[in-house]
């Protein structure tokens, strides 16, 4: 595999009569270039001359860091945890009652105290166990359904966190210089 500075173009130097050098590459050989400080015009050599050319000195290149597989993998596994731990709380925040407390709570208030306390004398005096309503039983339903959703996505995120983790630091571990 070849390294960014093996695939960086040779820099050769062309010296003008104004004691002044043209930078130029390959591609101009057989070419004329104009001399940036004093604007004459210079013939480049041939290809197979310009080996005789000084060759610019390569600068030391700062270590450019790459995104490679490592942060690719990091970065999906933080997106699958960030976005399965919202899953799993939006799915767990449910209503808490089949009842709307404030239309309970109106009806009592529009009731007078006498025929309520006897309701509810009624109500705990009866032997009668009574089915649950629709909306209890679908509550119920919901509520289990979206704990086990909940808890799936939250073992998903944790699974994304777990992998995002594991990549980093393996990504982390190639880059240090041996």
């Amino acid at each position: 595999m070849k390294h960014d500075s093996d695939r960086a173009k040779k820099i050769f130097l062309l010296p003008c009569t104004c004691g002044a050098d043209i930078e130029i590459v390959t591609g101009q050989a057989g070419g004329a270039v104009e001399c940036p400080a004093c604007g004459r015009r210079n013939e480049v050599p041939k290809l197979r001359d310009m080996a005789a050319l000084p060759v610019k000195a390569r600068q030391a290149a700062a270590r450019q860091r790459t995104w490679g597989t490592a942060e690719s993998v990091a970065l999906a596994g933080a997106v699958v945890a960030i976005l399965s731990w919202a899953g799993a709380a939006y799915a767990s925040w449910l209503p808490t009652a089949a009842f709307a407390p404030a239309a309970i709570r109106s009806e009592i208030d529009r009731t007078d105290d006498q025929r309520l306390y006897q309701a509810l004398q009624d109500f705990a005096e009866a032997s009668v166990n009574r089915m649950p309503m629709r909306e209890e039983v679908m509550l119920r339903r919901r509520t289990q359904f979206a704990s086990g959703v909940s808890r799936t996505l939250v073992g998903i995120g944790g699974m994304g966190l777990l992998t995002a983790a594991a990549a980093w630091l393996g990504g982390r571990k190639e880059k240090r210089p041996s």
